[in-house]
């Protein structure tokens, strides 16, 4: 009886918010269970669910609301409301103040259970700054989270970027002792769980930094089977991730040394990072360095899949080398390489024939394809049909689309995209009979048959560009108006032509920068004066084949990072001509006049006159310590030859000249490449001067503290050259 009584205060207090809002399903069944003295408790759970689930109005209301139901709430019902709120990515606050209602109402009543599940439960909708509360109220209480609720914490920190975080609640659970366990039936111990799943969540977004840190911190309950090959699996993974393909060989280095077995996806990720890395930087190591690892994954019983070729593929469509994707391809197809192409190895290659113009190829290659029997999907006809949609080339997406419809696996995507690019090109004839035949067929299209109405689609007509006002155009409007005014026609011609020649002389006159001296690739340099001193001065030209834009700031660029340079190194004390002045308009750099003769020359008069062997030792010795104070800055020179390096005729002393490549690093691999290069043109030009490199490299171990990490980089250098990075 004081229940009903209580129930009826209730529906009076609640009868005008519940009326205004009875347009919502869940509103009409809150109301049903208020307005009714005697209710299931199916109809009382849902009404629940309702509020905290799929309510709406302020956060404060949630509690009202749940008062006025005069509910007593058990745990069973609490975790099926949790459960109701994960299929609604926006409930995560509502859940929260729900939980805390609950905790207010029975202290004690809300179970480790129930409250690890609600944090899961947060943790799956990204909602971070509720989850946060939940898994801070937890810690308050002493709960310990179960390890699935804390790899789902960790994993939505980690991939909300908050990896800093993440450490931050390992380390917090771990200073509490509220680290989750998992018992020994399960196969481990507490602390293995929880570091194990915190490495590879880190590990799964490419934070390899930060899980090799919880790896040393850990690495007592981590130096075991089969703990020790999971983790080194998962660093390398990150570093993969990460991009950091040097790391990346040193942790497959060490799991091969470790004797821990190695898999496919362990392969492939590392010629994934390998292969990125020389998208960017070097895209002509493309296929040399992926072969070398292809071999290495042979040697180590490892047989590469066609995922491993796709990987290869995929980078050498970004880059456009549309022959070697089709020759890997073509090995591929041979059985060369071991396995077989998959619809992704033919997708990638027809892929870049397309957009390269290849189209014909592109649709022989996809022939052949259905010939050897390889089966395609509509996502491989898709992807091609919107590539050939986005180049304007309609016909032939209409030939794909037919061979698409060939293989029974056209779909509503397709038809979408075909009518849309129809009717937006003004064909809608053929976009009004691919809509019959979609709707014959059964297909529920999604775009609109408004497309189909020309009064109401915005048909694309390309915008022709003015006509710029070419050599032609000018002498086209030059003659008709000459033609106009035949008796001026000779006197016209005349005042053009002076003027012509006025505007040439002004030209050579701006830039007449002296008597021309040698000329480059990338420069010329000429001998001139500066305030009355005898200069050098070095143009880098415009090359035509740039846009004008384009080759200005390329220009404008190198030519103050030479004029960098060439400033640090002389005051790193390497001898240097002295800069004068450098002029952004011209492109030029103006040096001291150095008098006297190029290394490169005094060397072919030894091996013509003989050998003086005080001279080439002191030359070496010359060499050797100024290229050690170069490296010891963390400047590189980039063009280490015996043409850049002079004599002056009064001291003997060598200046380094053409700093146009230099670059700043200190990276033991550059400064061996350098030392490389200069190896590599005494070998060449001035191999009957004897072992001058050994001398050079001589002087170079006693001026470089450096010169340990850097020899050691050059045995490697030796044997692959310079233009082959090798990771490791």
């Amino acid at each position: 009886m004081a229940t009903a009584m209580a129930m009826r205060r209730s529906v009076a207090a609640l009868s005008q918010s519940a009326l205004a809002a009875s347009s919502r399903p869940g509103c009409r069944r809150i109301c049903r269970v208020l307005c009714s003295s005697a209710f299931q408790d199916g109809e009382s759970e849902a009404a629940v669910r309702d509020i905290v689930c799929f309510g709406a109005g302020s956060l404060d209301e949630v509690g009202s609301s749940l008062d006025r139901l005069n509910l007593a709430f058990s745990p069973a019902l609490v975790r099926r409301v949790v459960d109701s709120c994960s299929e609604r990515s926006d409930s995560g606050r509502r859940l929260l103040r729900f939980l805390s209602w609950f905790r207010s109402k029975n202290p004690g009543g809300l179970g480790d259970r129930e409250h690890d599940r609600a944090i899961a439960v947060l943790a799956q909708m990204g909602d971070l700054t509720a989850m946060r509360i939940a898994v801070g109220d937890g810690e308050k209480d002493g709960r310990r989270m179960t390890p699935e609720t804390f790899t789902a914490v960790v994993e939505a920190l980690v991939k909300a970027g908050k990896e800093d975080e993440a450490v931050r609640l390992f380390r917090g659970l771990e200073r509490q002792k509220l680290l989750p366990q998992q018992s020994v039936a399960a196969g481990g111990e507490g602390i293995w769980s929880s570091s194990l799943a915190m490495v590879q969540a880190l590990c799964m977004k490419g934070y390899a930094r930060e899980a090799q840190g919880v790896v040393w911190h850990h690495k007592s309950e981590l130096s075991m089977e089969p703990m020790v090959s999971i983790v080194q699996r998962s660093l390398l993974h990150g570093w993969c991730v990460h991009g950091n393909a040097k790391e990346a060989r040193r942790v497959l280095d060490d799991i091969k040394s470790s004797g821990c077995p190695l898999g496919l996806p362990s392969f492939n990720d590392f010629l994934n990072c390998v292969c990125h890395r020389n998208l960017k930087f070097n895209p002509s190591a493309l296929v040399p360095e992926a072969m070398d690892i292809l071999t290495e994954m042979r040697s180590c019983g490892v047989t590469p899949a066609a995922s491993s070729f796709n990987i290869l593929l995929s980078c050498l469509g970004r880059a456009r080398r549309v022959k070697e994707a089709y020759r890997i391809l073509y090995l591929m197809r041979e059985g060369k390489e071991g396995c077989s192409p998959d619809w992704v190895s033919y997708y990638l290659v027809v892929k870049v024939l397309f957009l390269t113009g290849r189209i014909i190829r592109g649709k022989r290659l996809i022939d052949d394809m259905l010939e050897n029997g390889v089966p395609p999907t509509a996502k491989f006809f898709h992807g091609l049909i919107g590539i050939l949609c986005g180049t304007d080339e309609v016909d032939h997406a209409l030939d794909m689309f037919k061979i698409m419809k060939s293989c029974q696996l056209v779909d509503t995507h397709t038809y979408d995209l075909l009518i849309e690019k129809l009717c937006r090109n003004g064909s809608f004839e053929i976009g009004k009979k691919l809509w019959d035949d979609a709707t014959k067929s059964g297909i529920v299209l999604g775009c609109s048959q408004d497309l189909l109405d020309p009064l109401k689609t915005q048909v694309f007509r390309p915008v022709r560009p003015a006509e710029s006002r070419t050599s032609e155009n000018h002498k086209k409007c030059f003659f008709n108006f000459a033609d106009l005014f035949p008796l001026f026609t000779v006197t016209i011609l005349q005042f053009h032509f002076e003027c012509t020649l006025n505007f040439m002389d002004t030209f050579q006159e701006q830039q007449d920068f002296g008597v021309l001296l040698k000329q480059g690739a990338e420069g010329r340099v000429f001998v001139s004066t500066f305030v009355g001193q005898k200069c050098v001065i070095k143009e880098r030209f415009s090359k035509k084949y740039r846009h004008p834009l384009l080759d200005s700031k390329l220009t404008l660029k190198r030519l103050n990072a030479e004029a960098r340079c060439i400033t640090k190194a002389r005051r790193l004390g390497v001898p240097t001509p002295v800069l004068y002045a450098v002029d952004p308009l011209p492109h030029t750099l103006t040096f001291e006049y150095v008098d006297g003769l190029c290394v490169k020359d005094i060397l072919l008069g030894f091996g013509s006159d003989g050998i003086n062997e005080e001279r080439l030792n002191d030359i070496a010795t010359q060499i050797g310590n100024a290229v050690g104070k170069l490296h010891d800055g963390g400047l590189v020179h980039g063009d280490l030859t015996t043409s850049n390096m002079m004599i002056k005729n009064n001291t003997n002393q060598l200046v380094l000249i053409d700093f146009g490549l230099s670059f700043t690093s200190a990276i033991p691999e550059d400064k061996a490449v350098d030392l490389y290069v200069l190896e590599r043109a005494l070998i060449s030009m001035h191999s009957s001067c004897g072992d001058v490199m050994g001398k050079i490299l001589s002087a170079y171990r006693k001026a470089s503290r450096q010169w340990c990490s850097t020899t050691n980089k050059l045995a490697q250098v030796r044997q692959r050259g310079r233009k082959r990075t090798m990771i490791g």
